[in-house]
């Protein structure tokens, strides 16, 4: 081979390692860089494909970095369903500390989106001779992730059906509100993915659902009436927990019982004794409650730690009290269907 041509090969092969581009239809910006890099890529349209890039130190994880952007996507949409499982913070406000709950539902998300991204690929890799860093583009293909979201709808729509094939036949109220609940969360997850399938279809259409939410919210609240329930307050150490427990029911819907009720919700308060530091003065307590069935059998339990502080003593009872009230105003109702679930 001539020399010349010997120089030819290994300036071109060098290149290539420098670049960790391989040959390819994409257009390349002036400065280099693959039209992907910085906006749409050419080869994969965004009226055919869903994309999306990575960048990292090493290709590797750069493709990982790719691929987890591609699930964010869908994800962003997932997370607007609802969860069961929760996660606790402290708060505090006018010298009141509550514990306040809020959703986590990494696993879940995992779940949907490693079904509906399945068939995402690494389709292009470049390195920027300038930093080093590594690029990476992930695709998937419109008409295979319409699939796979619609794959999951139908069977959210399934275990939809199913389930309230078993609430109509439910002679048990608490257990026809657990079931409406399941099915509430099932076609909330279906709801997200629905938003998510009108963008992945170019014609928004998606595919619209035989149940509406706000339908199976209005039986669920039908079914809390009919639950038959009495309030029991069984220690109150800062006084007013029965018509602080009263209220609290009336506002989630419950149907107050005082002879032969079919579950007992019973509540109890229990404080520590109030102390004193740099002018102020702090005091903890604990609200507990659980739900009981007619024969005594507890069905869940749950309890909430406070802490209180005002600069006058006399004061700190009527924070406690207005930290419990608020507190089972907001909780009450989630907390009972979180006892029919069986997910408190």
């Amino acid at each position: 081979m001539p020399m010349i041509d010997r120089l030819k090969n290994v300036i071109v092969f060098g290149c290539m390692l420098l670049t960790g581009c391989v040959p390819s239809s994409n257009l390349v910006s002036a400065d280099g860089r693959p039209d992907w890099v910085i906006g749409e890529p050419a080869n994969y349209p965004n009226a055919s494909y869903v994309f999306a890039t990575g960048a990292a130190s090493s290709p590797e994880l750069a493709k990982d970095r790719a691929l987890g952007n591609l699930a964010k996507i869908f994800e962003l949409r997932i997370r607007e369903s609802s969860t069961t499982t929760q996660d606790v913070q402290t708060r505090q406000s006018n010298g009141v500390e509550s514990v306040q709950s809020s959703a986590r539902i990494a696993s879940k998300v995992n779940v949907h989106t490693d079904k509906m991204i399945k068939g995402a690929r690494i389709a292009e890799q470049w390195q920027n001779p300038d930093d080093l860093t590594h690029y990476a583009l992930a695709v998937l293909d419109r008409a295979q992730a319409g699939n796979n979201i619609r794959g999951e709808i139908n069977r959210l729509d399934r275990e939809t059906a199913f389930i309230m094939a078993g609430a109509d036949n439910r002679q048990d109220p608490l257990q026809k509100v657990a079931d409406l609940q399941n099915a509430i969360n099932m076609q909330q997850q279906r709801d997200s993915m629905q938003k998510t399938l009108k963008i992945i279809d170019l014609q928004g259409r998606g595919k619209p659902s035989a149940w509406s939410l706000s339908a199976l919210s209005e039986q669920q609240d039908q079914a809390l009436q009919s639950l038959d329930i009495k309030g029991s307050v069984t220690a109150d150490s800062v006084g007013e927990l029965d018509k602080i427990l009263q209220a609290a029911m009336a506002n989630a819907g419950f149907t107050h019982s005082s002879t032969n009720p079919g579950y007992i919700l019973s509540a109890s308060v229990e404080t520590q004794d109030a102390m004193q530091k740099e002018g102020w003065y702090w005091q903890r307590g604990t609200l507990s409650v659980d739900l009981a069935d007619a024969r005594g059998t507890v069905l869940g339990n749950r309890s909430w730690p406070f802490k209180v502080s005002a600069t006058q003593r006399q004061q700190l009872n009527n924070r406690m009290q207005a930290a419990i009230d608020s507190t089972l105003k907001k909780e009450l109702k989630i907390t009972v269907l979180g006892f029919a679930t069986g997910d408190q």
